[in-house]
């Protein structure tokens, strides 16, 4: 599971975004790291090109960016790295939800194959981050049947499954969920879609109290159908 090669923090920052998009279903091409990075465009291409040379990447047709079984190898295991930290920040330290990915990615290139077996037997062997996504090697697979929660309609209740990995380099808008309780396991009924207003309208079955969340941030929200039932009441399953 956990391997000894290790590439550059640079080259393993660019492993993780190709990794994330890949696995977000996103067409993986330069201008798109770049957005992602805030870095010029020739030092994306600089980058990938040394990449491509060390066997971590392909370039293809339309500079179509895929990780080699070695890339993917590699990014797995700083995602892991990533994904672990996060659980430690979170479960062990006590850290804010929407703070850790900052500071897990301070962590990440520091982890050793020591101590990320530690962190693993220490955190009894989680398979997902605190937002909900897999851990890569942990057995975790991304749950299927997920929906973003902009796709639902109004009178329609779900559960949150997981925050989209990219939201996680928003602060903003990760505090807003943490302030709101929208996250992972949260139940949810769609009161209001507004389409004009581009906000979505829920009311949170813990407590009973109404969030406004806007289209954009809405579609970063996984969420599973759930049955609702008659008079704002839930169904037990």
């Amino acid at each position: 599971m956990i391997e000894t090669q290790r590439a550059s923090p640079t080259v393993e920052d660019y492993l993780q975004v190709i990794y994330v998009m890949s696995r977000e279903g996103e067409d993986v091409i330069a201008a798109r790291i770049k957005e992602r990075k805030g870095v010029s465009a020739p030092t994306v291409w600089a980058t990938l090109k040394r990449m491509e040379r060390d066997g971590l990447v392909t370039l293809g047709p339309g500079h179509q960016i895929k990780l080699t079984q070695e890339g993917l190898t590699l990014a797995e295991s700083i995602i892991r790295r990533h994904m672990l930290a996060e659980r430690l920040l979170t479960d062990i330290l006590k850290l804010d939800w929407a703070d850790v990915h900052d500071e897990a990615h301070h962590m990440e290139h520091a982890i050793s194959p020591l101590i990320e077996r530690q962190i693993l037997r220490l955190l009894g062997n989680p398979t997902t981050c605190p937002h909900g996504n897999p851990i890569p090697g942990s057995g975790g697979e991304p749950a299927s049947g997920m929906i973003s929660l902009r796709n639902l309609q109004e009178g329609e209740a779900a559960s949150i499954n997981n925050i989209a990995e990219h939201a996680e380099d928003d602060p903003a808008l990760m505090h807003y969920l943490e302030r709101n309780h929208l996250t992972p396991g949260a139940r949810l009924l769609v009161d209001e879609v507004s389409v004009a207003n581009a906000t979505i309208k829920v009311t949170r079955e813990a407590d009973g109290v109404q969030v406004v969340v806007g289209l954009p941030a809405a579609e970063l929200i996984l969420v599973r159908r759930r049955e609702a039932m008659s008079g704002n009441a839930w169904s037990m399953g």
